[in-house]
């Protein structure tokens, strides 16, 4: 058997550049979720913060607490187009109707608004869990190199912050564009646009993506395990452990500087008009600095990488906090350089992720692909949940009033929030990383034992 050929060989860039665009249509929604949504249940619902904080906390840990069934499922699926695409398939439709319900405000009581609202999000949550699961789950079916899913990685991530810039740069234009003064009517017909312009790449996405047969073949050995016996060898496989708590610590970060950076433009800087061109500039820093961090990865280590964009992050936090010359343009600046050590979490996290496939396969024997990635999508969703509901306690706590002026202390409480919290949490993340065992020749190393394995065991079988 050909190295190639064992792991799986190489893409055309065509088949990424779809795979990849693909993370436009989710940073529709995503960064629709993770930048306005909690700002539109307190500024534009009057929701209180807390409650808004709870809402989120409820729907994300519903969230997380599904993406591992659905990777169970989804493993488990077989069908003439594969185990994950019939998924994106049939998920597209429902999942842009979601969107729009979130967005809908009907005439209801202020309670009834808040049942609503978590009815919606929990509703939202779980068709997008219905799509992203076996997304994700396709860098691993799609092809067994490490190489190439760095290279996946890297195309995602960009279009992802492409989403994202777009979403950023688009959203409070549109809402006053759409609404005309009326803030409400405004964010449905952004949350309607966004859910149509979704579904043709989502149908692009299942047209121009195909599973690896022998990945299938290799995965579908172990469907008859009780789910008890694959969680066990998750837990012995220590790569995949230390990827899951160091995004469950890299989410509760970045949930903690998106969403009150909102807040921070908004009443420390009296700069509410700057906030698309800040979240803007964030992402498009993002995107340019991902096909960098990726080249680099490629020559070092996936490990390095995610090392030193930590501590870029970590020193600009607290250089934030810091910093003396409070203006949008300084600030945005900052953030600019943020978003170069932001790029290389997000690239490493989807890029090391696959890789960790192979490490348990080969120290347990036990192949999981969708599970791996349900897991980690629990754990960033509950993190995700976490952080959201605690930033909701926080700003109450620090004495924040929607729309109304905030005292000396509130502001630099909410200063605190989006540096100092995120900053130390980083440290976290940091020593987690620098734990990673997997480089590109031992995961080389590890799919050619594998396939040596599996073929002495086929060879061995009557």
């Amino acid at each position: 058997m050909t190295h190639s050929a064992v792991e799986g060989g190489s893409l055309s860039l065509p088949r990424k550049l779809v795979y990849g665009f693909g993370d436009f249509g989710f940073n529709l929604y995503w960064s629709s979720i993770s930048l306005y949504l909690l700002y539109y249940y307190t500024d534009v619902l009057g929701i209180a913060a807390s409650t808004a904080g709870f809402i989120f906390m409820v729907a994300m840990i519903w969230d997380g607490i599904t993406d591992p069934l659905m990777g169970y499922v989804a493993e488990r699926t077989r069908t003439r187009w594969g185990s994950y695409r019939p998924y994106i398939l049939f998920g597209a439709v429902p999942l842009a109707l979601s969107l729009v319900l979130m967005f809908y405000r009907p005439d209801l009581s202020a309670t009834g608004i808040i049942y609503y609202t978590l009815a919606t999000h929990v509703i939202f949550r779980t068709t997008y869990t219905v799509l992203s699961i076996p997304y994700s789950s396709l860098s691993a079916r799609m092809t067994r190199s490490s190489q190439e899913r760095n290279s996946l990685a890297a195309i995602r991530m960009v279009s992802a912050t492409l989403g994202g810039m777009f979403v950023a740069f688009m959203t409070l234009r549109l809402v006053e564009q759409f609404g005309v003064g009326d803030p409400v009517r405004g964010f449905f017909w952004v949350a309607v646009l966004y859910a149509t312009l979704s579904v043709p790449i989502f149908l692009l996405l299942f047209a121009f993506t195909r599973e690896n047969e022998d990945a299938a073949a290799n995965a579908s050995q172990e469907y008859g395990l009780p789910l008890r016996e694959v969680f066990a060898a998750l837990v012995r496989n220590r790569a995949f452990l230390i990827v899951f708590f160091a995004i469950v610590l890299g989410m509760a970060t970045s949930v903690l500087v998106s969403k009150t950076l909102i807040y921070y433009f908004k009443y420390n800087l009296d700069a509410e008009a700057s906030i698309s061109t800040a979240l803007t500039v964030l992402t498009g820093m993002t995107a340019l600095c991902v096909p960098i961090w990726a080249t680099i990865a490629r020559y070092t280590s996936k490990r390095n990488v995610w090392l030193a964009g930590s501590c870029v992050s970590l020193a600009v936090s607290i250089a934030i906090f810091l910093n003396p010359y409070e203006s949008a343009a300084v600030v945005t600046g900052l953030f600019a350089i943020s978003a170069v050590g932001s790029a290389a979490g997000a690239l490493c996290f989807w890029s090391t992720l696959p890789d960790t496939v192979e490490y348990g396969e080969w120290t347990t024997g036990v192949r999981t692909e969708s599970l791996v990635f349900g897991l980690v999508s629990f754990a960033q969703k509950v993190s995700f949940g976490l952080a959201a509901g605690l930033l909701g306690v926080l700003l109450d706590g620090v004495g924040y009033q929607a729309n109304a002026v905030q005292s000396a202390d509130t502001l630099v409480g909410i200063k605190a929030i989006m540096t100092l919290l995120p900053a130390a949490i980083g440290v976290g993340g940091i020593t987690l990383i620098w734990f990673y065992p997997i480089d590109q020749k031992l995961h080389g190393r590890l799919v050619r034992a594998i396939a040596w394995r599996n073929a002495r065991a086929t060879a061995a079988s009557p």
